[in-house]
């Protein structure tokens, strides 16, 4: 056997040994990754420190840690936590909010507010929960990073938190829901919220993001209500997704929707009464539209 093909088998040897190892190394690091546990005893960033629990006492329910923080473009101005006490046959209507994150359309947020008739608006989001200091990245939430939070606020401080303090664009529609319907979704998020409460489990930004398990709560309680979309995880479609099944009113085009239910061309008027109580927040929020 010549130099020149000891050499070149040398160096197959070489590469193949390279190849165990960094294959060992990855089965490792995925073994590690996946049989991590959960759990709800950590530093939290305190957005997310409190852990939303409810009481279901039939005709009344009170949600405990909701969240009910003041901003401004400033910064955050207050930071307090409250209880809401709600009879959710008296929730009047819910709305879809979609929160995108860059330039790329297919990324975003969501969540969900209930309008009750007495002009109290709480929301829900679906979140990935990260410790103190801890950034968040798509990439690591594939990778049991981050465990799930479910979180209620005012939507005072859920809407002014993401317009102004972070400075993102936010859409708000309201859904084709009926009454009964919306009660009907949020008794299911209610029990879904005391599940996670006694029983965290982790995010992740594929099969566990703030969309698909939505959508996953929705027909769990209610099978078959919404089909399998690419907007599960596409999550910046949503509300074009919800548009195609009925779930969200067309305004003529697509477009011409979206632009109708578009809170950002208002954040200087917003910005104005974000020191209102959280009810004439919510009613003013409205003739925005």
């Amino acid at each position: 056997m010549g130099r020149s093909s000891c050499y070149h088998l040398r160096m197959r040897r070489v590469l193949t040994y390279l190849l165990l190892i960094v294959t060992l190394f990855a089965v490792v690091e995925l073994l590690f990754v996946f049989s991590k546990k959960p759990e709800s005893d950590r530093t939290w960033m305190p957005e997310q420190a409190e852990t939303a629990h409810a009481l279901d006492a039939g005709s009344l329910v009170t949600i405990f840690n909701v969240r009910d923080w003041t901003y401004d473009a400033s910064g955050i101005l207050s930071t307090e936590w409250t209880s809401a006490t709600l009879n959710p046959k008296d929730i009047v209507r819910t709305w879809f909010i979609i929160e995108p994150f860059s330039d790329w359309e297919a990324v975003g947020h969501t969540f969900l507010s209930f309008e009750l008739e007495d002009g109290r608006v709480y929301s829900f989001s679906v979140e990935a929960r990260r410790e103190e200091g801890e950034e968040y990245s798509a990439v690591r939430g594939l990778f049991n990073e981050y465990e799930l939070s479910y979180q209620w606020g005012t939507e005072r401080d859920f809407i002014t938190r993401r317009l102004l303090y972070l400075d993102h664009p936010l859409r708000l529609y309201p859904l084709s829901l009926s009454p009964e319907a919306s009660e009907a979704l949020f008794r299911s998020l209610v029990a879904e919220t005391n599940a996670l409460a006694a029983k965290p489990r982790f995010y992740n930004t594929l099969s566990a993001n703030c969309t698909n398990v939505l959508a996953k709560i929705v027909n769990r309680h209610h099978p078959g209500t919404l089909p399998w979309s690419t907007s599960w995880y596409l999550t910046g479609y949503a509300d074009e997704y919800l548009m195609e099944e009925g779930l969200i009113e067309l305004s003529r085009s697509v477009d011409e929707t979206k632009a109708a239910h578009d809170l950002t061309a208002h954040r200087a008027s917003i910005t104005s009464f974000t020191s209102s109580s959280p009810i004439e927040f919510s009613r003013r929020l409205r003739e925005q539209e």
